[in-house]
């Protein structure tokens, strides 16, 4: 695809949004199509392997530094909206916005690209956007999904490409899922309504409506080969989180309360319109694989900031709930833990890295064995908040990881590294994120990796992607 193809393509997705919801509503749902071909090229050649020591500290402790280091490692390609996912076997995957992911088998030192192929009807993971890609931790299966890719579901019907691997990329198979469904399609697995030993798939889309858009369920119970759509729509938002499955099966997304309501939501009390949940960081969560939601709100939050599809609920082996978010009225990041499922939450502690003064937006949170918790972010050194309302174009901003064993505690302990050199920031002014920075992702050996994306141009023309860890 040339530039001069792009182009037109952008232009034909832009008025697709607003022959659907209006043209108010475009910037909110952002929809984009993939970066031009260029952004898809073969890689540049890596820069080496950049590490920098990790800092300890806790509330009213003194930071300190420890024996420990953060690593990053050049990937040598250039795209937008990464996820990360490590398999069983320490094999990891990158998801391209568009065509397929990015395969390391030696520790991130090295990346390959690997097409996923087109599905026999023609729909085409290479004609989407927003690729995202998640590894089951029981069976190993790889997903690939990307969003707008489906000509089957018809003119203006959108929906989603999902292709699956079981062989770490050797060979694919797919489906199309939520026709009716646009921007930021996202999935997870999960246990079975059958047993223990099986697994559940499920799909979240964005549909739109007048105001905003919904968020409906799709549920396969045979690995991704058929789907159901769920009875009831599971938030109204367009920018929830990537969400995360519970050792008991429970399910939870984040997503902030931000665009008016769901007429339904008046007559239907399950799920309930409240005017004071408003810019509130929300939970929804599924005690049912899925059939029913409830929508639980963070007390005194406040997150209509908060865009971009970033993971911001997780749940530990144990169950224990945590969430963060980005608070509007400071550019905090604050994080709280819930051991009933979200109905209640602890006090907010506030997380913001040592050396760190504002956050643009961009973080995510993870959770493995009880009470390990990762957490990356992006975040200025400026002593005031160079931020502009929801863009991120303005000042520096440096890419952090952190991690807690201990963060289901009353006074949690952190160990923190910011992965940019001195001078080198991963955003400067004028420079983008791609969209959705800082995935994370975890093998089954508590082994946590992230991904970021540094000197990000505009909107659409990708970022240069890069694989991180905190080194033990």
């Amino acid at each position: 695809m040339t530039a001069a193809t792009v182009r037109p393509r952008r232009a034909l997705v832009r008025a697709t949004a607003v022959l659907v919801i209006g043209a108010a509503v475009v910037t909110a749902l952002g929809f984009v199509s993939p970066p031009p071909a260029a952004n898809r090229a073969a890689p540049a050649p890596q820069g080496q392997p950049y590490c920098a020591p990790v800092v300890a500290h806790a509330s009213g402790v003194p930071a300190r530094r420890t024996t420990g280091r953060g690593c990053r490692y050049d990937t040598g390609f250039v795209d937008q909206s990464p996820s990360i996912q490590i398999s069983r076997r320490g094999v990891m995957f990158i998801a391209r916005s568009a065509g397929g992911v990015l395969r390391s088998t030696d520790g991130g030192r090295h990346w390959q690209s690997l097409p996923v192929p087109a599905l026999a009807n023609g729909d085409d993971p290479a004609k989407g956007a927003h690729g995202y890609v998640h590894l089951d931790p029981v069976t190993d299966r790889l997903y690939y999904l990307t969003s707008m890719a489906a000509k089957s579901c018809g003119t203006f019907r959108g929906g989603a490409v999902v292709s699956w691997t079981d062989n770490l990329g050797a060979t694919w198979h797919g489906r199309p899922v939520g026709c009716g469904t646009f921007d930021w399609g996202r999935l997870i697995t999960g246990h079975h309504p059958a047993g223990l030993n099986q697994r559940a798939v499920y799909f979240f889309g964005v549909a739109p409506r007048l105001v905003g858009g919904l968020r409906p369920v799709y549920r396969s119970l045979d690995g991704g080969a058929t789907w159901t759509k769920m009875p009831r729509p599971a938030s109204v938002t367009t920018e929830a989180g990537a969400g995360a499955a519970a050792p008991d099966g429970t399910i939870y997304f984040d997503y902030p309360e931000y665009i008016g309501f769901y007429p339904d939501r008046l007559l239907d009390r399950t799920y309930p319109f409240k005017p004071a949940n408003v810019c509130r960081q929300m939970i929804a969560v599924s005690e049912d694989h899925g059939e029913t939601w409830r929508q639980e709100a963070i007390p005194n939050s406040r997150a209509c900031r908060s865009l971009n599809g970033q993971q911001r609920v997780a749940v530990d082996r144990a169950g224990t709930v945590y969430a963060l978010w980005t608070d509007d009225r400071d550019s905090q990041l604050y994080l709280v833990v819930s051991r009933d499922k979200a109905r209640s939450w602890s006090r907010p502690i506030r997380i913001i890295p040592p050396g760190a003064t504002f956050n643009n937006g961009q973080a995510n949170i993870i959770a493995g064995r009880a009470g390990h918790v990762v957490f990356t972010s992006l975040n200025t050194q400026a002593p005031e908040n160079p931020r502009r309302w929801i863009t991120n174009g303005h000042g520096d901003w440096h890419a952090y990881m952190t991690e807690s064993r201990d963060a289901a505690s009353a006074v949690p302990h952190f160990r923190s590294v910011d992965l940019d050199p001195p001078g080198d920031p991963a955003l400067t002014a004028g420079e983008s994120p791609s969209e959705a920075e800082a995935y994370l992702g975890l093998s089954g050996a508590d082994e946590v990796w992230a991904v970021f994306s540094r000197h990000g141009g505009k909107l659409g023309q990708g970022s240069r992607i890069f694989a991180a860890r905190i080194e033990h």
